[in-house]
């Protein structure tokens, strides 16, 4: 069966890629795609049909392999390709969204969702804000490609969005080590352990990070690489750093993450050449996670929906996280309906499904399946919605300035 549903995402991609001018016309993303097509082919594949959680806790090593690995790739290139020197009024921006509002969503969610179901817990709580808090800027595709946006909002939700998901890491991994400890009865020195793996990870991700910068500005300045391996830089780069600090002891993602952000590139050249083929690699690896999202993911917790979970993910998306934003933005030179359209576009995406992924393997997804449909239906609603609205709000945005100025 795994060949067939190769076949089928390959098919399915392809289908996409040969339409996608039309589709996008449409407001119909890719994202939305491969969640359709996954949960479509999951039906004669008798998926739907299986008892919950059963698809999902027989393909999480499938799923969870790739993920990882997406997330790694990811991680890496957001914070490598990430200009310092450029971009003054966008990193001022996302300096506000990283700093206040991610800190201030996180909170906000995590007493939401205490708030409406005190029986959760307070670590599962944090844990689901931790999960559906870091944004990705993919799915509102058009946001980023629509120029006559500010440069300063659009770049803005491009650095938070490739930024944001690094910075949660940490966290989410502490949170959810802490309640595989709590249910295990496990050691005292849990605390000692997350550190240390998440120091490591630091430490390798900086260290060869850094070295390879200086190798790749060396290998740059005397033209001894061709072009098509400085296409490859980004993604063998961030392979190496991840399954080096696992093999060590380490946090793979969090090596990926620092290891992009102390890549240091000089030459612009290269950061574009990395950058572009970096995004077609994540491409099709986003991709696949949303088919594999919509196949398995989906079918295995549907019938846990509830109408708290719905009451929920609308909050998250309409309210909580745009009044997280306004209140970070106050003072900012940016007008209402730039606030506005920044903090609507904070869609949940490959980052909230990798998290799930990386939880289920270190826990039971029987015992936190309030968990993983919450933050399944928060996905569900946030692909269509944000894919839908992307182009629409952009260029109501920019009829808004015009009117303005």
């Amino acid at each position: 069966m795994f060949e067939w549903v190769i076949i089928l995402f390959l098919g399915s991609g392809l289908a996409y890629g040969l339409f996608s001018r039309r589709l996008q016309r449409r407001n119909i993303s890719s994202p939305m795609m491969m969640v359709l097509s996954g949960a479509i082919i999951a039906l004669p594949l008798g998926i739907w049909h299986e008892a919950p959680m059963t698809a999902l806790s027989g393909s999480i090593h499938f799923a969870t392999t790739f993920a990882e690995m997406t997330l790694a790739i990811i991680l890496f290139l957001d914070a490598a390709v990430l200009n310092f020197r450029k971009e003054r009024a966008a990193q001022t921006l996302a300096t506000r969204l990283l700093l206040v509002g991610l800190p201030l969503t996180i909170v906000a969610t995590w007493a939401f969702i205490v708030g409406i179901d005190p029986t959760i817990g307070l670590i599962p709580a944090l844990i689901l804000a931790l999960i559906v808090s870091p944004t990705d800027a993919a799915l509102g595709r058009p946001v980023l490609e629509n120029t006559d946006v500010p440069e300063a909002v659009r770049q803005g939700i491009n650095i938070e969005s490739g930024l944001n998901d690094g910075l949660v890491l940490p966290v989410f991994t502490t949170a959810v080590l802490l309640e595989a400890n709590l249910l295990s009865n496990g050691h005292q020195g849990w605390v000692k352990d997350a550190l240390l793996e998440i120091s490591i990870g630091a430490g390798i991700g900086i260290a060869c990070g850094f070295v390879l910068g200086k190798i790749v500005n060396r290998a740059v300045t005397k033209d001894t690489i061709i072009e098509r391996f400085e296409r490859l830089l980004g993604v063998l780069a961030a392979l190496l750093i991840y399954l080096l600090a696992e093999q060590l002891g380490g946090n793979g993602f969090i090596a990926a993450f620092a290891g992009g952000l102390a890549l240091n590139i000089s030459s612009d050249r290269v950061r574009d050449t990395i950058e572009s083929f970096g995004e077609a690699e994540a491409e099709l690896l986003t991709m696949l996670t949303f088919f594999v999202f919509g196949m398995i993911v989906v079918p295995a917790v549907y019938e846990n929906w509830t109408w708290t979970m719905l009451i929920f993910s609308i909050a998250s998306l309409v309210i909580l996280r745009p009044l997280c934003v306004w209140i970070c933005m106050i003072g900012s030179p940016y007008s209402l309906g730039e606030k506005l359209y920044i903090g609507w576009f904070g869609p949940r995406g490959i980052a909230s499904v990798i998290y799930m992924l990386i939880m289920a393997t270190l826990v039971s997804p029987a015992h936190f399946m309030p968990l993983f449909a919450a933050g399944t239906m928060i996905i569900c609603i946030s692909v269509v919605a944000h894919g839908i609205s992307a182009a629409p709000a952009s260029n109501a945005l920019v009829r808004y300035l015009s009117r303005k100025s």
